[in-house]
């Protein structure tokens, strides 16, 4: 069971931004609150939550060679972790939103945690190359299909605001195309949050092409250090 996060107000006021978010450090035992930094994005000054660690284990060569990928299976067994990245992206995250939109797989997870502690909804966008063959006629059936994702049919979202919840940023492609998705169903999304991001693949820079605000907790290299 995941221990709660207590929202408390910031010991003074951010500094004005265009985007103003909210302030909600976590209230874990012997945590700080997370610093907050501003940076230029996208042609526009935000307000972020400071990169920090995660204790996790990664894959080797996987999505491809070069390329070491977190497992966020490792990090999300650890309650105190999990409620690290909400309370990290919460600030982050704007006020209106009202779905998280979690991309297979390890987005989905991080959906429903982000969405209960900022009481939103969430739903699931799922990748329909990793769907077995048997059922690709009942996923076409009852959901709406697009850029290679699938996400079920009369799920009300067209004029709310969505952002899009994934575990790791790479070069972008698959978080783009899910707000392709979404925005063509009628969605507003313009955020998208990542546990992770390899740093150098460009996702970050994808994204901030098409309008889209990227906040990732932790920012690794391609492949992990070597030990010893």
């Amino acid at each position: 069971m995941l221990a709660p996060i207590v929202r408390i107000r910031p010991a003074r006021p951010l500094e004005p931004t265009r985007l103003q978010p909210r302030f909600r450090p976590s209230s874990l035992p012997g945590s700080r609150r997370f610093r907050m930094s501003t940076v230029e994005f996208a042609s526009d000054t935000v307000t972020v939550a400071k990169p920090i660690g995660l204790s996790h284990r990664r894959w080797k060569g996987h999505p491809r060679p070069g390329i070491d990928f977190p497992d966020i299976n490792t990090v999300c067994e650890d309650a105190v972790q999990v409620n690290r990245i909400v309370a990290n992206l919460l600030p982050v995250l704007r006020e209106d939103t009202q779905i998280i939109a979690g991309i297979d797989l390890g987005g989905a997870a991080l959906a429903g945690a982000l969405a209960a502690s900022h009481g939103a909804g969430f739903v699931h966008v799922r990748k329909v190359g990793s769907l077995r063959t048997d059922i690709i006629r009942s996923v076409v059936a009852n959901h709406e299909i697009g850029h290679g994702l699938a996400l079920s049919k009369n799920v009300p979202i067209a004029g709310r605001r969505v952002a899009i919840v994934d575990d790791c940023l790479l070069s972008g492609a698959t978080a783009l195309a899910s707000i392709q998705l979404l925005r063509e169903l009628g969605a507003l999304c313009d955020q998208a949050l990542f546990a992770f991001e390899i740093e150098g693949l460009g996702g970050a820079r994808l994204l901030a092409q098409a309008g889209v605000e990227v906040h990732a907790v932790a920012i690794v290299p391609p492949q992990e250090p070597a030990s010893g």
